[in-house]
């Protein structure tokens, strides 16, 4: 039961760093998964759920590696591969003597041996950790193609020299001999069993198509233990694991395609999935350093044996010789290189600025240390306390410096050529209009279409143009309130349409994002609705409570159509005229966008069903109508194309986004119940 408790604990810390980082975009994930760690981590009995190595290799790190070396592009990553073994080997060894020489001045108590342990600890750059920081802003693809690259492969020269240093820590022997031989049969043993184990999940693979023995589910769990088996395999006779999983993932997805159904299914099955996953184990890895900064941190800061100064000192210290080292080996690396090629050196800057600060530490360093004997554990905290605090230090460090030397994503052409995608089928649906009897259903795909167009839009915007948006539909929440109560006082509204305008105002209350409007203004206007109302019911002794006893008075008839129609339209005329006036006030092309999304709304009076469509928004059953646009997102996208005003690649993806609606829609055809009750209604 404690491990279901835990289990539950996690998944919902999980679940509000997602929360929080939508609420507040300007926090990365991260560090808001981080911070939530360091909390569950004050509640957790100390020492008791110290973090295993083994297993989290296995389960977590292993995992993501291998679903990192699928999806990476393997032939751009080799066009670099001088710099990217450079940054393995030499970067990672002359790291791992360079700070493990400082922690022996700074603390002489230290023997040598466990210093240089600390240092191969801290060598390997993280690729989680650099993954999560780069998802915001935009790097070269150069830079990120060497970052991969070092990435999926550094760890493993990183616990070689870890495990070398150990042994000359517990023996007080060390032969470099010996250190080079077991490197090269960890890497070598490591690329020899990914290779097995990927060919042998490929002849799995075959055999059980060629027998017709295979489903969704068999390939998916073939897929998902491939990483499992392989780490496991490697670890079991003493190679590197973490070379094998990115061996096996590489040779996974480099394979010819065959096209048919179940392929087309099992991919788009597995591609969910690993989504979830990988969401699910990025969030572990810093939830689980939060939990172990804190664990290891606490009995260190706590205890009067050490100077409080100079562990900080030391950590701070340790961080900046660690981009230091970095700093310099990589423009060593460049001056050596564009001297050859006859180029300027300025022109690179950047980029070894940005290699630099995006070696950052993570889980990867503690997992590593943790793998010091118990007893070495407890005699020497100072070890785990150090690594810990740099990997911190190097990970803020990079939070604070990567968002000043890259460039934050923008729009593309490409999602402008999107926008005018969409409207252009937009207006073919609406030409559909002039041939169709019954324009409820083709109003609603239209409707659909601009809805998209409106969230494309401001999706694109910065925070100051989304803020003016949602403060102009407070305006119109507050014009339509004003308009609904003085209606009613002059009696040109009965009770069961002031009802039902209720339930309208309350759902464009909804439709307002507060982290962007004005959160008081917000609150003041829902609470003077409610008010409003509940006042209503008690002049009327609670009409609107007792009428819901009585099916036959909650019936809307004829009449109560045209008073909300009427209404809707004295509204629309009262908030054209404002958002006019506010043309000087608020950004033009923003006023015009809202004015012409009211008016086309307005227009659905005409259609006979305008009271189901915009006041209570019922589903018609308008599958026919949905399949016709998306033929025509299609022959758009293709078209667009074709005249090269869009990429390939992202015609690709906006084909996914319309086979993944359609798909959806087809599944909702059979949900219109609420709207088949409605006709029913009106037509008795």
């Amino acid at each position: 039961m404690d491990l279901l408790f835990y289990l539950l604990i996690f998944l919902l810390v999980l679940i509000v760093s997602s929360t929080t980082n939508k609420l507040f975009p300007f926090i990365p994930m991260p560090l808001i998964q981080i911070l939530l760690g360091i909390v569950v981590g004050l509640f957790l009995p100390n020492n008791q759920y110290h973090l295993d190595t083994e297993l989290f290799l296995a389960l977590v790190i292993g995992p993501l590696l291998f679903r990192e070396a699928q999806e990476s592009d393997i032939t751009s990553i080799l066009k670099h591969w001088r710099i990217v073994l450079y940054l393995i080997f030499p970067v990672i060894f002359i790291s791992t003597l360079s700070i493990g020489g400082l922690i022996h001045v700074l603390w002489v108590s230290l023997p040598l041996a466990a210093c240089v342990a600390v240092g191969a600890a801290l060598g390997p750059t993280d690729l989680v950790a650099f993954a999560s920081l780069s998802q915001r802003f935009s790097f070269p693809k150069r830079v990120s193609n060497i970052l991969k690259g070092e990435g999926l492969l550094n760890d493993a020269s990183g616990l070689v020299a870890f495990r070398m240093a150990l042994i000359a820590w517990t023996t007080g022997t060390f032969s470099l001999t010996q250190a080079g031989s077991s490197l090269a049969i960890s890497i070598v043993g490591g690329f020899a069993v990914g290779l097995i184990t990927a060919l042998i999940n490929r002849f799995l693979h075959t055999f059980l198509l060629s027998v017709r023995a295979t489903d969704i589910a068999s390939e998916l769990l073939l897929e998902l233990s491939l990483p499992l088996l392989t780490f496991f395999i490697a670890e079991e006779i003493h190679v590197s694991g973490i070379i094998a999983v990115v061996v096996s993932g590489i040779l996974k997805a480099s394979r010819f395609k065959k096209i048919n159904l179940l392929e087309a299914q099992v991919d788009t099955v597995t591609e969910t999935v690993w989504q979830t996953v990988t969401f699910m184990l990025n969030g572990s890895v810093f939830v689980i350093l939060g939990m172990e900064l804190e664990m290891i941190a606490e009995p260190i800061l706590k205890s009067a044996f050490y100077n409080k100064v100079l562990l900080l000192l030391s950590v701070f210290l340790l961080t900046f010789l660690l981009f230091a080292i970095r700093f310099v080996m990589i423009y060593g690396f460049y001056a050596f290189r564009i001297k050859k090629l006859h180029k300027s050196l300025d022109k690179y800057v950047k980029d070894m600025l940005l290699l630099t600060f995006s070696g950052v530490k993570g889980t990867v360093s503690i997992a590593t240390i943790l793998l010091i004997p118990s007893n070495l554990e407890q005699e020497y905290p100072l070890l785990l306390f150090l690594v810990a605090g740099v990997t911190l230090v190097s990970f803020l460090t990079g939070l604070l410096v990567l968002p000043h030397l890259s460039e934050e994503k923008e729009p593309s052409k490409d999602q402008l050529m999107h926008i005018a995608i969409l409207n252009d089928v937009a207006m073919e649906l609406e030409k559909d209009l002039e041939n169709t009897k019954n324009k409820v259903p083709l109003y609603a795909a239209i409707d659909n279409y601009h809805g998209r167009i409106e969230n494309l839009i401001l999706s694109q915007e910065n925070k100051e143009i989304q803020e003016d948006w949602e403060a102009l539909k407070l305006l119109i929440l507050s014009v339509e309130s004003d308009g609904l109560e003085q209606a009613y006082e002059e009696g040109k509204i009965g009770d069961r349409a002031y009802r039902v305008y209720q339930r309208y105002l309350k759902s464009m209350e909804k439709n307002i994002k507060r982290n962007f409007a004005s959160r008081l203004t917000y609150y003041f206007l829902v609470s003077i609705r409610i008010l409003r109302f509940l006042l209503h019911e008690l002049l009327t002794f609670g009409k609107t409570f007792r009428s819901w006893k009585d099916k036959e008075k909650q019936r809307l008839l004829a009449i109560d159509y045209d008073q909300i129609a009427e209404l809707y339209l004295a509204n629309t005329e009262i908030i054209i005229e404002s958002l006019e006036n506010l043309k000087g006030i608020y950004k033009s092309s923003l006023i015009s966008f809202m004015q012409e999304s009211r008016l086309r709304e307005t227009s659905h009076i005409t259609s006979g069903a305008f009271v189901e469509r915009v006041i209570n928004r019922i589903k018609p059953n308008n599958i026919d109508e949905m399949l016709r646009g998306y033929y025509l997102e299609r022959k758009c996208i293709f078209e667009y194309e074709k005249q090269k005003l869009i990429s390939a690649q992202y015609a690709k993806k906006l084909r996914q986004n319309v086979n993944n609606l359609e798909t959806y829609s087809l599944k909702e055809s059979a949900n219109t119940l609420p709207y088949d009750m409605m006709e029913l209604v009106r037509r008795n």
